[in-house]
């Protein structure tokens, strides 16, 4: 019963989200960098909580690093989405900013 209503709201959910996003392919594209910083950053810290923090230095590098990507992946979507927020900056310059 639960599963049918979560199958249900994952498939509206990515009906609207594409219906949406059609057009702005390059927005599908940052979303899937921000699911694979997050997603980076969830397994670094269930594998902190299932191994031990032994090499905890390790953890903080790549959890920060994960989270920091998530941010200025997050950045960038808000830039390329509503540019007018942000004195009308071009797509073009508001990657070139990401990447460096």
């Amino acid at each position: 019963m639960y599963a049918e209503r979560v199958k249900k709201i994952g498939a509206d959910f990515m009906a609207k989200y594409k219906e949406e996003h059609a057009k702005k392919k390059e927005v599908m594209l940052i979303d899937l960098v921000l699911l694979f910083a997050f997603s980076s950053g969830v397994m670094q810290f269930l594998y902190l909580i299932v191994a031990g923090t032994y090499p905890y230095n390790s953890f903080l590098a790549g959890f920060f690093s994960a989270l920091g990507l998530f941010i200025s992946a997050a950045c960038l979507r808000m830039q390329v989405v509503s540019p007018e927020e942000f004195d009308n900056i071009p797509k073009e310059r508001a990657f070139a900013d990401f990447v460096i």
